[in-house]
């Protein structure tokens, strides 16, 4: 185990004599209202700075979702139903895909469409790595 340095005893007594300090001892000659507005003020900023991240997450979500799913019409016109879920069906016994138990004839045809494009597209990246 490393021995802790000086510098580490000293921030850790420092710590320590801070943590056993009365509150008014460590807030002497600090305005306690101005002191707790701004920090009001900092806990808003930071709630919604963090609430416009995470629309700006949601929202590239949905358009990353819009996407794929209108890519996935466009192409849908490209294939049968019967083809892909022949498709789907030789890829069960292709290594080269671990799929789910799925029974083919009770999955809705956008599903069956989906994980047509899905497994083709993992295809051709699988065809891109080799290459």
């Amino acid at each position: 185990m490393n021995k802790p340095s000086n510098f580490d005893n000293f921030v850790d007594a420092l710590a320590a004599e801070l943590i056993a300090m009365p509150d008014d001892q460590v807030l002497e000659g600090v305005d306690m209202a101005a002191t707790e507005s701004r920090a009001q003020a900092l806990l808003k900023s930071a709630r919604t700075a963090a609430g416009k991240r995470r629309m700006a997450a949601a929202r590239a979500g949905v358009e990353a979702n819009r996407a794929l799913s209108d890519a996935s019409s466009h192409q849908a016109g490209a294939v049968s139903l019967d083809e892909a879920k022949r498709f789907i069906a030789q890829a069960q016994n292709d290594p080269r895909f671990t799929l789910a138990a799925r029974k083919l004839g009770e999955m809705p045809p956008e599903e069956v469409l989906r994980l047509y494009w899905q497994m083709k597209r993992l295809e051709q990246a699988g065809k891109d790595d080799e290459a």
